[in-house]
């Protein structure tokens, strides 16, 4: 991240690391461990090829309750060469994994603080072979980046990490940009809500500084209308306002936006995960339920946490709970999923089109849900418990009464209900 309290100047001490950005980048660490983990899990495979990109890169250190500790581009490349570390020792044929770094930082001074940090580091031997230190913005850097990732493999695999300090500089239409001419892109941006919500006026400078959200003078007047509600309310309101443009304007096939909460300033801010593919969605859900300290989401824990319709935003005296990914949530996604997911598996034409796979239910409810596909997994087994739903296996066969079921496995209501069931 960088902004006006993030400056690094050789010979000094790196600027303080906040509470909030100490998990965000515990987010990174652990996401980049399970996606290198899960792409070179299948022993068939003999190598990757993978582009990590930090837009905002820094001066690559900060200075935390009394030392010093990796910024994004550190954890990036300590975490790759300890999976290369794990290979050596642990593969029994040779396996190409081929990383590349491009690091994106705006400031100069910045810049040579980050070259100066790898540069006394084990990582020192790769800058200007597979580590790339770019001086530019990141939207004026972005065609580069995207030729880069192009030229370094066919599946363009490619992590982008967009830690932009407010909300304007990562436009919307730069994240068109990375899904439309890369296959295999995902893409973890921070867009700080409150302080929109905050600042929402139809100020000139308000408008200019929200031009890259796409946020025009129409959807400012419906969220200062929403604001007229007063409260908490209102605050939630637009939140769902935002998570829908957001949405809508990216045309993200897969996301998660949920929030990182700062203890110190009471702000939050989304950290929001964009991907191509529901199981990139699904281990982003994960390291958020593995790491609770500082995560919260303001909304349901069923499949309708924004608590909306299309095109209906939710009266304000329907405000859920709020969600904290802890225990207490667990039980509540596990209740709302048992009651929510058999609307779906007893539609009278998916049924006569042979029931719905775990994949394919999913996949339709991912982006609405902050459940994960294990505990969707596991409020289909207590269906089964209760007789709701029967489970067979891809080959047709009962699934047997494991506390699981696979993705492939197909869901339909069960040959013999109870009367009393409230779905009959």
């Amino acid at each position: 991240m960088t902004g006006k309290k993030y400056d690094w100047q050789v010979g000094h001490t790196p600027p303080p690391l906040d509470e909030h950005s100490a998990a965000k980048h515990a987010v990174f660490r652990s996401y980049v461990q399970r996606y290198i983990e899960i792409l070179t899990s299948d022993p068939r495979h003999d190598g990757l090829n993978l582009t990590l990109v930090d837009g905002f890169a820094g001066g690559g250190v900060y200075s935390y309750r009394g030392q010093t500790c990796p910024g994004s581009p550190l954890i990036l490349l300590d975490e790759v060469a300890s999976a290369q570390a794990l290979f050596a020792t642990t593969r029994k044929k040779p396996f190409a994994f081929r990383p590349e770094f491009i690091f994106v930082e705006a400031r100069q001074q910045n810049l040579e603080y980050l070259r100066d940090v790898i540069g006394r580091s084990p990582h020192a031997a790769g800058i200007g072979s597979h580590i790339h230190l770019l001086r530019e913005r990141f939207e004026a850097a972005l065609p580069d980046v995207i030729r880069r990732i192009q030229q370094h493999g066919g599946g363009h695999r490619a992590l982008f990490f967009l830690d932009q300090y407010g909300y304007g500089d990562v436009s919307l239409q730069a994240i068109r940009t990375i899904l439309e001419n890369l296959k295999n892109p995902e893409i973890i941006l921070t867009f700080s809500v409150d302080y929109i919500i905050s600042y929402l006026s139809e100020k000139e400078s308000f408008l200019r500084g929200v031009m890259p959200a796409e946020l025009g003078i129409e959807q400012i007047r419906e969220m200062l209308a929403l604001r007229d509600n007063g409260g908490r309310e209102a605050r939630w309101l637009i939140q769902n306002f935002l998570y829908r443009h957001l949405q809508e304007r990216t045309g993200a096939p897969f996301y998660t936006c949920f929030f990182i909460k700062s203890p110190a300033s009471h702000r939050s801010y989304w950290l929001v995960h964009i991907s191509k593919h529901p199981r990139a969605r699904d281990e982003m859900a994960a390291r958020h339920w593995a790491l609770t300290n500082h995560f919260i989401h303001h909304g349901r824990a069923g499949t309708q946490m924004l608590g909306y319709d299309p095109g209906q935003l939710v009266s304000p005296d329907q405000i859920p709970m709020d969600f904290l990914f802890d225990d207490d949530a667990s039980g509540r996604s596990n209740s709302a999923l048992m009651e929510e997911l058999p609307h779906r598996i007893f539609d009278t034409s998916r049924v006569a089109d042979g029931g719905v796979t775990v994949g394919e239910l999913f996949t339709e409810i991912c982006n609405s849900t902050p459940a994960t596909i294990a505990r969707v997994s596991t409020a289909l087994v207590g269906l089964r418990e209760q007789k709701e739903i029967q489970i067979y296996t891809p080959d047709g066969k009962e699934r047997p009464r494991s506390m699981s079921c696979d993705w492939g496995d197909r869901i339909l209501p069960a040959r013999q209900r109870s009367l009393f069931s409230p779905f009959t």
